[in-house]
């Protein structure tokens, strides 16, 4: 749980340390209130975790790919479904803590626009 509550903690710092320094350079970012900034603090984590939670698809290319299927056949012995089962279940948990890692600047987003 510890662990949890680091990767959260570490997670928003990041994500507010990235807005403040694009508000620095791109005017859009340059935000006027604290709603705002909580906002594109949801939208820099939220897109960390669409790019990274796969939702267990399976890739397409791979399968069609002549030189996968000829390194593939070269590795005898090997269980690729078993390396591609533990990567889905990696990225769809670490794309889960993103998300979850979200929720209080986004619960903070939507709190401070309904009470000011």
């Amino acid at each position: 749980m510890k662990k949890l509550l680091n990767m959260f903690l570490i997670t928003n710092i990041l994500a507010a340390l990235v807005v403040f320094l694009l508000s620095k350079y791109i005017a859009f970012f340059a935000s006027t209130s604290l709603s705002d900034f909580l906002f594109f603090v949801v939208i820099v984590i939220w897109g960390i975790a669409c790019l990274t939670w796969e939702g267990s698809n399976d890739s397409r290319n791979w399968e069609l790919d002549p030189a996968a299927k000829k390194a593939k056949e070269m590795v005898a012995g090997h269980d690729f479904e078993t390396d591609f089962e533990n990567q889905r279940r990696q990225n769809y948990q670490f794309g889960l803590i993103m998300f979850i890692a979200g929720l209080p600047s986004f619960l903070g987003c939507i709190s401070l626009i309904f009470i000011f």
